[in-house]
């Protein structure tokens, strides 16, 4: 991933507003303040495409603890950066990875007792001890061990030289909907398998971790000893749906204070008057409908603005907008400026925000992932790494 400047030689950037981050992060502290909670900041798929080690430096300068990858090489990235706070893996790890962690002081996840047994066996060739965490698959059918085998596999893994068990956790499937009943079976089942570790152990002090943004802010009682934040942290809404006219009062207010860290901007690359009847770009799915101003920009699908938003979305240009005419093409696409040409004078140039605020409007990425059919998270992580990320402190 390329960081840069608005001034960069390329007509596009991404501004990351790490303000905005200290804000969410600080809220997310407040709201958990009263449980002790400690944080997880996660940065996987390189901060949610805000960048890993720009974002990881500022959580950890807001009073985060601890921070979330899912491959080793992303925990790895982040010690060549000088990060040294504790980094959890939280996906699957392949043995040819395990050594690697050693060296780098990583905390990877067992999912299975036969996995733990592998990573002991390389850790200890590595000539060091190994920090992992337990999977506890409560629900979620990914990855872990099934929460019914738990009470036998827990001191199974505690057995094996070699390993540190650090942590055990889990992962909720559902708590960004508004049915609660899977997502309070699943922590049912997690209480029951901590119950039964802790008669086991009882003078083990395992860090205990289950709440994601959505169970976080609802479900307070699932923050245990650690949450995993990702999404909020972003200042995205982690809820699906009408989700204002279910989520609880207090949850509301407190995801309506989130500020969006990440927008996506460009400037006008080339303007161009046409007739009426004039077919716009790929295959001519758009037709002007009448003698129309168009204007190019140079963002396509290759730096992760779908296909998908063809004749469909909108940008922001000067606080007016623009549809999208045309198809999206690899690495441009066409907006009619008709409309506002009628208003203000715009040229070659001039600033067009795809993701954030100009001046009195606001395109949010739930407002892209609602056009393509997807949601927040795979807006922002589709952004590609050749967009040059712009940070403003």
């Amino acid at each position: 991933m390329r960081t840069g400047s608005k001034e960069d030689k390329r007509y596009a950037w991404a501004e990351i507003d790490l303000a905005s981050l200290d804000h969410n992060i600080r809220l997310v502290k407040a709201a958990g303040s009263g449980d002790g909670a400690g944080i997880m900041a996660v940065v996987k798929a390189d901060g949610y495409g805000h960048g890993a080690i720009e974002i990881s430096r500022q959580a950890l300068k807001s009073g985060i603890g601890a921070l979330g990858v899912a491959l080793v090489e992303e925990g790895i990235d982040l010690r060549k950066a000088g990060i040294g706070a504790p980094i959890y893996v939280l996906g699957e790890c392949s043995p040819h990875s395990v050594a690697d962690a050693v060296k780098n002081r990583l905390i990877l996840t067992v999912n299975s007792v036969a996995s733990a047994g592998v990573f002991s066996g390389i850790a200890g060739k590595a000539g060091g001890n190994l920090a992992v965490n337990i999977n506890i698959d409560t629900g979620m059918n990914r990855v872990g061990i099934d929460w019914r085998h738990a009470a036998g596999a827990v001191p199974e893994i505690r057995k094996i030289s070699g390993l540190n068990v650090e942590g055990i956790f889990s992962h909720f499937s559902c708590a960004s909907e508004e049915n609660e009943d899977f997502s309070r079976l699943q922590w049912e089942r997690f209480s029951e398998v901590r119950k039964e570790i802790e008669s086991q152990y009882p003078d083990k002090n395992n860090i205990y971790h289950f709440a994601n943004s959505a169970a976080f802010f609802r479900f307070p009682f699932s923050r245990l000893d650690m949450a995993r934040i990702g999404l909020s942290l972003y200042g995205l809404n982690p809820y699906k749906g009408k989700w204002n006219e279910w989520i609880p009062e207090e949850t509301r207010r407190a995801i309506s204070k989130l500020k969006p860290v990440l927008s996506l901007k460009s400037r006008i690359s080339f303007i161009k008057k046409t007739g009426k009847g004039e077919p716009i770009s790929y295959c001519g799915t758009f037709k002007t409908k009448v003698e129309s101003v168009i204007a190019t920009i140079p963002v396509g699908y290759a730096d992760g603005y779908s296909r998908l938003l063809s004749n469909r979305a909108k940008v922001l240009i000067g606080g007016m907008e623009a549809p999208v005419v045309g198809n999206i093409t690899m690495d441009q696409f066409m907006v009619d400026i008709t409309g506002i040409t009628g208003v203000k004078e715009v040229a070659c140039g001039d600033e067009v925000v795809l993701i954030g605020r100009s001046g009195s409007k606001e395109i949010l990425a739930d407002d892209i992932a609602e056009l393509m059919g997807t949601i927040n998270y795979e807006v922002v992580c589709m952004i590609a790494a050749r967009i040059p990320r712009v940070y403003i402190h």
